[in-house]
Parts: C-alpha cells; structure tokens; sequence
C-alpha cells in the first residue's frame, strides 16, 4: 500500500512540475505572455497581470514596464496603466498595489524616479528636482548607499538631466537642505562632509 501511494505522488508531483514548465514555456517566443500581449494596448496588458498576479506583482510589473525594463513588453503610457488599476482595484488590493508601488520608488536610482514622476504627471513640474532633493536622503538609507554610491548616482543624474539643469539644480538644494536638517540625527559625517558643497 505504502509503495502503490508512493508511486502516484511520484506521478502527482512530476505531473505538476511538467505543467509548470509548460506553461514558463508559453507559445513559441511569447515568453510568458499571451501571442497577442503587446498588441491589446497598456490597459489590456495590465488587465491581463491583473488576472494572474497578485498586486505588488501588477506594481512591479507597470512600474518596471514602464522603465523599459520588462524583457519582450511594455508600458507606453504610465499614466493609463494607473488609472486602470484604480478602476479595478478596492480596499486592501488597491492598498497592497500601491505600498508596493511606493517601496519600489523608494528604491529606485534619481534617474529613473525622475521618469516615473515626470511620466505620472507629477503635480508641480518645476518643484520635481527639489522633491527629489529631500526625497534623496531617504532613498540613500532605503537603499544603504555609500559615499561613492552616492557620488556616481548624482553625477550619473547630472548627465541626465544635461538638458534640463535646473531641475538638477533644485535637486541638490533639497538634498542639502536635508543633509543640514539631518546632520545631528543619524546621518554619517562622511554623507555630511562629502556633498554638503557639492556643485
């Protein structure tokens, strides 16, 4: 009896593992999405992780889509995924959507965050740079950064934003303006005194 019940877990389990990778698999060169995925429009394509994926998921997936960082898909327009979700989802599911929504952000680089507010509409343009400024010491402790990670992560944000250098501008006043707030609370000397005149 013992070896009859474990010869059909056996079965059972290979069952199941040959259906996962049936379905990793999809159709052809589809990857894991459906044949017609990058053709049914940002709203459609949400729809469909919606169906399938658990909120922080969707979050991901519309926040990294977005950036262009979703091998095979994308987000065109931030601003219809969004709207989407908020049609679709209530409560909790809404909630869980965009804690994880905020967390990613969170942890993005200054570069692509500055993508993702100027393509959410962000409410005051010209005030983005120095939001981010204040912003940046969070994202620093989030994200463990050092003195070079931080180095390379402004310079690497100053190219970026070669053709609009006042938006970088109004960031480094933010960010020294909290670095001055935070200077005898648990912010490193070394933060301090490596960026409080920085240009």
């Amino acid at each position: 009896m013992k070896r009859f019940q474990l010869f059909s877990l056996f079965f059972l389990s290979l069952s199941v593992l040959m259906c996962v990778c049936s379905c990793k698999r999809g159709n052809g060169d589809d990857g894991p999405y459906p044949a017609n995925f990058n053709s049914i429009g940002d709203a459609g394509r949400v729809a469909y992780i919606m169906r399938v994926a658990e909120p922080d998921s969707v979050a991901r997936f519309v926040y990294n889509a977005a950036l262009g960082k979703v091998e095979g898909t994308r987000i065109d327009t931030l601003g219809v995924a969004i709207t989407y979700v908020n049609e679709k989802y209530t409560g909790e599911k809404l909630d869980k959507y965009y804690i994880a929504a905020e967390n990613m952000k969170a942890m993005m680089s200054l570069a692509d965050k500055m993508k993702v507010y100027t393509m959410e509409g962000y409410e005051d343009p010209e005030g983005v740079g120095f939001t981010l400024g204040l912003e940046y010491m969070q994202n620093i402790r989030e994200r463990n950064l050092q003195v070079e990670d931080i180095r390379k992560e402004i310079e690497d944000f100053r190219k970026a934003m070669r053709k609009d250098p006042q938006t970088f501008e109004r960031f480094i006043i933010g960010f020294k303006t909290v670095l001055k707030n935070d200077r005898n609370k648990d912010l490193p000397m070394a933060i301090y005194n490596a960026f409080i005149d920085y240009k």
